[in-house]
């Protein structure tokens, strides 16, 4: 199958089962918290108690105090804690969708594209209901919120379009070669350091900036505190973002071309 063919039929398949998609992902989420009295709210409660661990670290243990460009580093530190949470669980999740997913593939047809998206939609939902409390941090801590906050949907689309296209490659890859999630998980620790989640590199370091250029997650990271806290456009992050979507394209066509390919295997590894 060709590579635009593999595009189309990926696509197509998970917009004509989007209504589906969703009714799996609450499922995936009830699934879950399923026989906790609290149910769905963990979803908030989760990342509340996340917030206040890292200000029980950072704002009281270490004192760490010093503003990121007139930004109270806890403040700065809990958005991009959010946004790496949700790419982190995301992706890991995608890994393992199709295995974790093989009884009901096993008893009926499916389309198979949507069992990772699946997964993806119910760490989406999760992470509005996150965003939910960090605009709260945001506010109590004074710092306002910028005008530039409406264009956050982008950033969203964007981190969810990455996801995406790398859930169609690591489902796939992780039903022949078992070890792939083992692997990935490695990957994305060393990955957490070298992204602008906890810390920011130096004006004078050309090697840490060029990094950064190239890591797609320092574009998510960057942008979704640029629009919250520091109003930044678009346009000022040009270069890194025709870089991040030049990968992303990429990896989603891959991923399509990927996924089509080995499909017909599925059902004969699970």
């Amino acid at each position: 199958m060709g590579i635009i063919k593999s595009v189309r039929t990926v696509v197509s398949e998970i917009w004509k089962n989007k209504v589906r998609l969703f009714r799996l992902a609450r499922y995936e989420l009830k699934s879950q918290h399923g026989g906790t009295f609290f149910g769905f709210l963990w979803n908030f409660f989760n990342p509340a108690l996340q917030i206040l661990v890292y200000w029980f670290v950072f704002a009281i243990g270490l004192r760490r105090g010093n503003d990121i460009d007139g930004v109270p580093y806890i403040v700065w530190l809990v958005i991009g804690i959010i946004c790496w949470y949700y790419m982190n669980q995301a992706m890991l999740g995608a890994d393992m969708s199709i295995i974790n997913f093989s009884d009901v593939l096993k008893r009926m047809s499916f389309p198979i594209s949507i069992v990772p998206t699946k997964t993806v939609a119910a760490n989406f939902i999760t992470h509005l209901c996150s965003m939910v409390i960090v605009f709260a941090v945001v506010l109590v801590s004074g710092s306002g919120i910028s005008p530039s906050v409406w264009l956050l949907p982008y950033y969203i689309f964007a981190s969810t379009f990455f996801i995406v296209g790398y859930s169609l490659i690591s489902s796939a890859v992780n039903v022949l070669f078992r070890d792939f999630h083992n692997f990935s998980n490695t990957i994305f620790r060393f990955l957490f350091f070298i992204s602008p989640v906890m810390w920011e590199p130096a004006e004078d370091s050309r090697v840490l900036i060029t990094i950064m250029k190239l890591n797609p997650f320092a574009y998510i990271l960057n942008g979704y505190r640029d629009t919250i806290l520091y109003g930044w456009t678009l346009s000022e992050n040009l270069d890194t973002g025709l870089i991040f979507w030049g990968i992303s394209i990429a990896m989603f066509t891959a991923g399509c071309v990927i996924h089509m390919r080995l499909r017909h295997k599925f059902i004969d590894l699970l």
